[in-house]
């Protein structure tokens, strides 16, 4: 794995755990055993980093959209989405793309556009999701698709954050409650 990786990995756990703010070059430095200007020499600024970060993790949406797309329309899709937060879950972790967006009223214009780009790519692969489950019968919803993703978004995230204190069981009875809502018929 290149320095460059490493460092984007690094970043993805730090922003999940602390958001973007949270963290400096001195904790990537120490992380990972390297000096500062090496982490400059890739990342000559935090936007920079924030921006590299911003396309790592709409690659990883594109990874999961070809994922899925091998699963049945419905539940298998909508399941499969929402676990791939499950580690974040387990971890007691925020998701990163809104770690990201707490603070982006805080960066410059191209960090936030970055940020907004993001967004929008998990936002498109769970408007897609819900609107291929809805052909096929197997989701059942009333909303615009897009509303409908903000919604199921916004509460998975915000499951992601109340699970950070103890029972620590908010994330699965969310995920649970978004599949049978949408699942069961009218």
């Amino acid at each position: 794995m290149s320095t460059r990786e490493k460092i984007i990995l690094l970043s993805n756990h730090l922003i999940q755990q602390r958001g973007f703010q949270g963290f400096s070059y001195a904790d990537l430095e120490a992380g990972i055993g390297i000096r500062k200007a090496s982490i400059h020499h890739h990342f000559p600024s935090k936007t920079d980093l924030g921006i590299a970060y911003c396309d790592y993790k709409r690659a990883d949406f594109k990874a999961l959209e070809a994922a899925l797309q091998k699963l049945p329309a419905g539940v298998p899709q909508l399941q499969a989405y929402l676990n791939a937060f499950a580690d974040c879950a387990a971890q007691g972790q925020m998701c990163g793309v809104y770690a990201m967006l707490s603070d982006s009223h805080l960066f410059s214009p191209a960090l936030q556009t970055a940020v907004y780009q993001l967004a929008q790519t998990e936002q498109q692969l769970l408007q897609d999701i819900l609107v291929a489950g809805q052909h096929q019968a197997a989701l059942h919803f009333a909303l615009p698709p897009a509303e409908l993703a903000m919604v199921v978004s916004s509460a998975i995230k915000g499951a992601l954050l109340l699970n950070r204190i103890p029972p620590h069981g908010a994330y699965d009875r969310a995920a649970k409650a978004i599949v049978d809502w949408l699942s069961t018929a009218p």
